[in-house]
């Protein structure tokens, strides 16, 4: 029961980042924005919207399965969206 709660936060929290860089999308997002990356809104834009799907994809895991071992789908899918953000987010354009 108890791991079913944190894993309701980690998907709430998990929405929030989706609309705090759905909305951050045109403008900056700590030290980025369109002068230091050029492809920052189209990045910006498709970990948005990937981190809503995975985020809906965990609370179909978590309401339908008992398997406790099928939210780590969505904590897996979700790490390996962060880690592929945070690498194109950081390419140099020279």
């Amino acid at each position: 029961m108890i791991l079913k709660i944190v894993v309701l936060v980690y998907l709430c929290l998990l929405l929030l980042t989706a609309y705090y860089l759905w909305q951050k999308r045109k403008d900056h997002f700590l030290i980025f924005n369109n002068q230091t990356n050029t492809n920052f809104q189209a990045i910006m834009t498709c970990t948005a919207i990937l981190l809503f799907l995975e985020s809906i994809l965990g609370f179909v895991l978590l309401l339908l399965f008992t398997n406790k071992y099928y939210n780590l789908i969505t904590i897996f899918l979700s790490c390996f969206t962060i880690l592929i953000f945070s690498l194109l987010i950081n390419q140099k354009n020279e």
